[in-house]
């Protein structure tokens, strides 16, 4: 009989330490409490095109999760290019914030502004002034996210500047594909 009873009270034990805490007036799972590793994220884009016009592309960010559908950050932009037929090249450099709000599970909304550092020309002869201005954007628009693993995502972008002026350094619609970690 003894043996019967620590059978019974080790086979409680272990299904009680492997359950999950519930809220007794719902009867729903609580959820373990995100720690600040799990809202932190890190990711960001990369592009390269070689030939006759070279494009070296950089795009770190990071951001936080505030609730499991809206998520904020700010990022480095950093691109290189170079058009071999007018020995011309230039580093264009910036940041942003930004701000994605899932509409559904995978589907979300996107937001970006941001200012960005670029060789001024003159519009009407196309020749560099010496100097360099600040080109000022806001993105707005959607995209998908594909979870890969736990953590892992990559994001399908589509984004249109509502800012875009004739020394933007690149036309609308803006696509982009990104990573998160």
């Amino acid at each position: 009989m003894k043996t019967f009873v620590i059978f019974f009270i080790s086979i409680f034990i272990y299904l009680v330490s492997f359950s999950q805490e519930y809220d007794p007036y719902t009867y729903q799972d609580i959820k373990p409490k995100s720690t600040l590793k799990d809202k932190i994220f890190f990711g960001g884009g990369f592009g390269l095109q070689l030939g006759s016009v070279t494009n070296i592309t950089v795009m770190p960010e990071v951001g936080y999760r505030f609730t499991d559908k809206f998520t904020a950050g700010t990022g480095l932009y950093y691109m290189y290019t170079s058009i071999s037929a007018y020995n011309y090249s230039d580093n264009v450099y910036g940041g942003k914030i930004f701000s994605r709000y899932y509409v559904v599970p995978d589907f979300f909304i996107a937001g970006e502004y941001e200012s960005l550092n670029i060789a001024d020309y003159d519009l009407y002869t196309g020749y560099y002034t010496g100097g360099r201005i600040w080109v000022q954007g806001l993105l707005l628009g959607g995209g998908w996210r594909q979870k890969i693993g736990e953590h892992f995502a990559i994001l399908t972008t589509l984004m249109y500047n509502v800012l875009e002026d004739d020394k933007t350094p690149y036309s609308n619609p803006v696509f982009k594909i990104s990573f998160i970690y």
